[in-house]
């Protein structure tokens, strides 16, 4: 019994260290932003993402399909960078996009690995473009 104890101890440590590590690699010395969302029935809900710009336009993956529905069915958000809130339209690009993932790994480097590794990109991840809102 003490053995099996010692098992489920280790596997906890485990675990512990390896989401600690997942959330450290994200936050820690790159830029992360706040996407702000508004789902249909008007519930609002922050999402901490990375950004990255390509072709002078700021991009960003999807964080599940739960934001994405979000996303796709009120597609203005709001992007918190810095210390500014600014105005986009989210325009999902589904499909590969190569230079926004070799954008996210020259900035973001081995946090860019790690997070592909735990949770590799599928059908369900989008890449999406924000287009600024003029108001």
């Amino acid at each position: 019994m003490k053995t099996l104890g010692i098992v489920l101890l280790i596997l906890f440590a485990a675990l512990a260290a390896l989401v600690g590590t997942h959330f450290s690699l994200i936050e820690i010395g790159r830029e992360v932003v706040v996407l702000r969302t508004q789902s249909a029935d008007g519930a609002v809900a922050e999402t901490r993402l990375w950004v990255v710009d390509v072709d002078g336009a700021p991009w960003v993956h999807s964080a599940g399909p739960i934001w994405a529905a979000r996303m796709a069915g009120r597609p203005e958000v709001e992007m918190k960078r810095g210390d500014q809130w600014h105005r986009y339209a989210a325009v999902a690009q589904p499909g590969a996009h190569p230079r926004v993932d070799q954008a996210l790994r020259d900035k973001y480097g081995i946090a860019d690995r790690w997070v592909r590794f735990i949770a590799p990109c599928d059908d369900s991840t989008l890449a999406v473009r924000l287009e600024p809102v003029l108001r």
